[in-house]
């Protein structure tokens, strides 16, 4: 799937995720990777655009549509792709569906398919 496009649009559509330490961040995460499989979009790395690599801020830049899966409400993904300049399209956060950060009983798979699903009911909304 690298390089190719997913659905929606003749563009290439992009999720970024969160991938911090707190299980909100990890449950982002793999919600991207479900996506990436479900070929909804291609996962893309975040860090690469944080640290400003000119072929990955060029290759986000060309995007149809990026996504950003943020862990929690300080919304890292969202502002490291607008600190680069690029629109966000679709912006989900973990804990604005009731996804803790640090839960007592972790459900890892419920979870990842909460945050997947509000991504693709808003890519058709």
């Amino acid at each position: 799937m690298s390089g190719g496009c997913c659905c929606l649009s003749q563009k290439e559509m992009l999720v970024f995720t969160c991938g911090g330490a707190a299980y909100s961040g990890q449950v982002s995460n793999q919600a991207g990777v479900k996506l990436h499989r479900e070929q909804i979009a291609n996962l893309f790395c975040i860090a690469a655009v944080a640290a400003e690599r000119p072929d990955k801020v060029e290759r986000a830049r060309a995007a149809g549509k990026r996504i950003a899966i943020d862990g929690c409400e300080d919304h890292c993904c969202k502002h490291v792709l607008e600190k680069a300049g690029l629109r966000v399209d679709v912006h989900v956060v973990a804990t604005d569906l009731g996804i803790e950060k640090k839960p007592d009983t972790p459900k890892t798979a419920e979870d990842t398919e909460r945050l997947a699903e509000k991504v693709r009911s808003s890519l058709l909304g």
